[in-house]
């Protein structure tokens, strides 16, 4: 799972409509309806992940304090916000690892407390 999966994931997800009638299709997420999701940040995530190198993209742990000052100035972002794409790139890697090792009940099990 590299950041470019990570880029088409969101891609495909921008495809099938806004977020919100997204989270509406979700059973049980009828409890989120108060969130409003804001779809430009979508658009700052794949700037960003388009203004890194394809080995920066593929090896993300390459990513230094340069490299990131040259990508967020290449987004036309702040070095903060390429910082939170990697830390959620990296939470997000995590949940996939678990779920591969887990599978799904074992995901369930280890997110809820029933």
């Amino acid at each position: 799972f590299t950041l470019e999966d990570f880029r088409d994931q969101l891609s495909q997800i921008k495809k099938m409509g806004s977020l919100e009638s997204i989270l509406s299709m979700i059973p049980g997420a009828g409890k989120l309806k108060g969130i409003k999701v804001d779809e430009r940040e979508l658009v700052k995530i794949e700037a960003i992940i388009n203004s890194m190198t394809p080995k920066e993209r593929r090896y993300p742990q390459i990513i230094n304090g340069s490299r990131r000052l040259r990508i967020a100035k290449g987004s036309g972002t702040k070095v903060e916000d390429v910082n939170r794409l990697l830390k959620q790139y990296q939470q997000t890697k995590k949940m996939l690892k678990l779920f591969q090792k887990k599978g799904k009940r074992g995901l369930a099990k280890g997110l809820f407390p029933f």
